[in-house]
């Protein structure tokens, strides 16, 4: 159905831009109001410019789309893609850097069930939808090509006037709040997600290589001091969205790791901060041998990381997944998916647990030749859907939220379910360090290394779940755990002093020291590892073999 009368791409261009202004920037405005907390006029004055300011801009690029057969899908698109995204900031505290693009982009699924919630579906409806419908129903008229062209020209030299004449009263202004309040321009849409989306674009032109580039090439396993073991273990579970705040054993008071507080000889690093707030930054970077300060994914998913260097030098490899996928960091290593591995016994509504990332783990170390080394990425606290991270019996704090709507739940409730994940991988990491204390009963050098790839907000702020840019983040969704255990036959064939390893544990680390420890640890020698990064090197006993 056609409306009754015609509207000019013009005028539509010019609603467009006030609805965008007006209905879909609600949590901009709120955010910018608290950052200048106006007293004067001219404050008043200030957050009217950009309003005006943006409003210029935004009929500026609608005006320069109003071509046919272009204009109404591309608006029809931003518009749904907006409404998404006002529930995601209203409802999360979201932010639409480049990396939560591109974790949007990398989800699968089963996290994507999880996200879609009834609010969300209002939102677009009612925001996207709805003017969606009316847009489509409106006879647009277009201007022919020469006129059209030429009123592009002079909307162009309008527009940068405008926003000379706006912004020029208020350049100071413009200047400090936006630098000391850099979520602002996160929060503008669909500026930032569009943005965004033109940063990973340009990323992605880079040509693609049907190698890795060589890193590591010289690693080989340095000679040991006593007498070698003719195999080993090493697991590294890659943790994901644990947050330090919420472990018992760094001095969260509820207690969320009863298990692995009754393990001896495990050491707890409580000063850890990751590289990322979202696994797709953070889990490359950790295999990377990168600085977070130098770190860039699409150098670091182009080369070969820690694994391949340890393939490398010898060991035996296998990358266990339960979550989405490894982000391109086990590539060229086996891997299995637990989704896919046949064991169902362990799934609850839908999901797999992490119980059965170590159900079938012996057997699997023992088909594993030599010197292994497994990964285990862990589902772990991945939200919002907290209440699937464990079994259905396994709620220990209680009330819980059950929804991934979370203006549905109390914040407590919404802390006691995420808790329960805690105490849950607090179960499988205590049963995986029992399982590898056998092994070393049984002769062989067993050693776990669990680090978390980011944190998580919960409420703090009015903000949820996690992946805010990392200069603005809260420590909560940078401050990870870190847990080692070595068996006793590792630390004598490693000469690694335990004793020694937990007096350091309240010493600032980082993901930066990841690479390094897991290269020191084993033993490998190559010119990409930095002892200084290590946090075994201080703790091990000098011997033969050092000087290889």
């Amino acid at each position: 159905m056609k409306l009754s009368r015609s509207v000019s791409a013009e005028v539509v261009a010019l609603c467009a831009s006030a609805y965008f202004i007006c209905a879909l920037n609600i949590p901009f405005w709120q955010q910018l109001y608290a950052a200048v907390t106006p007293r004067s006029l001219y404050e008043f004055a200030f957050i009217g410019a950009v309003g005006l300011l943006v409003f210029a801009l935004l009929a500026w690029v609608f005006v320069c789309l109003a071509v046919p057969y272009v204009f109404r899908p591309v608006l029809s698109i931003l518009l749904l893609a907006t409404s998404a995204a006002v529930y995601f900031t209203t409802e999360y505290g979201t932010v639409f850097d480049a990396d939560m693009v591109r974790n949007i982009l990398e989800t699968d699924r089963a996290e994507t069930a999880d996200l879609v919630t009834t609010k969300l579906m209002l939102f677009v409806l009612g925001l996207g939808l709805l003017p969606v419908a009316v847009l489509w129903c409106c006879e647009i008229v277009y201007r022919p090509v020469r006129s059209s062209i030429r009123f592009k020209g002079l909307v162009t030299l309008a527009t940068a006037a405008a926003v000379l004449a706006i912004g020029l009263p208020f350049a100071q202004n413009f200047t400090s709040v936006f630098r000391h309040h850099r979520e602002l321009t996160y929060a503008l849409v669909p500026i930032n997600y569009l943005s965004a989306m033109a940063e990973i674009s340009r990323k992605s032109l880079r040509p693609a290589r049907a190698e890795l580039l060589p890193f590591g090439r010289d690693a080989r396993r340095r000679a040991d001091v006593a007498a070698p073991a003719a195999r080993s273990i090493t697991v590294l579970v890659i943790g994901e969205t644990a947050r330090a705040a919420n472990f018992s054993l760094i001095g969260y008071d509820r207690e969320t790791n009863p298990q692995l507080a009754k393990v001896p000889d495990l050491i707890t690093y409580s000063k850890v901060f990751s590289c990322g707030t979202a696994t797709a930054q953070s889990l490359p970077c950790l295999f990377s041998g990168m600085a977070r300060s130098s770190f860039d994914r699409q150098d670091a998913l182009a080369r070969e990381g820690l694994l391949q260097i340890l393939q490398r030098a010898g060991f035996s490899l296998l990358w266990r997944e339960n979550q989405g996928g490894c982000a391109g960091v086990c590539r060229g290593i086996p891997t299995e998916l637990m989704d896919r591995a046949g064991t169902r016994a362990l799934f609850e509504i839908g999901d797999a647990l992490d119980e059965n990332l170590i159900t079938g783990l012996q057997e699997k170390i023992d088909a594993m030749p030599g010197h292994a080394v497994v990964v285990l990425h862990m589902m772990g606290s991945h939200g919002p859907a907290y209440h699937k991270r464990y079994p259905a019996g396994f709620e220990r704090f209680q009330p819980t939220c059950k929804e991934s709507q979370f203006s549905r739940c109390q914040r407590q409730e919404i802390v006691n379910a995420y808790d329960n994940t805690i105490a849950y991988t607090d179960l499988v990491l205590a049963r995986l360090i029992e399982l590898l204390r056998e092994t070393d009963k049984a002769g062989t050098p067993a050693s776990m290394i669990f680090i978390s790839d980011h944190g998580e907000s919960l409420g703090e702020g009015n903000v949820y779940l996690h992946g805010l840019p990392y200069a603005i983040a809260p420590d909560v969704q940078k401050h990870v755990p870190m847990l080692v255990w070595l068996s006793p036959l590792a630390q004598g064939q490693n000469r690694i002093d335990g004793g020694c390893l937990a007096r350091s544990r309240h010493e600032p680390l980082s993901h930066d020291n990841f690479f390094h420890s897991v290269l020191g640890l084993l033993r490998v020698k190559t010119s990409v590892y930095d002892h200084k990064l290590d946090i075994f090197a201080p703790c091990r006993q000098a011997g033969v073999g050092d000087e290889d």
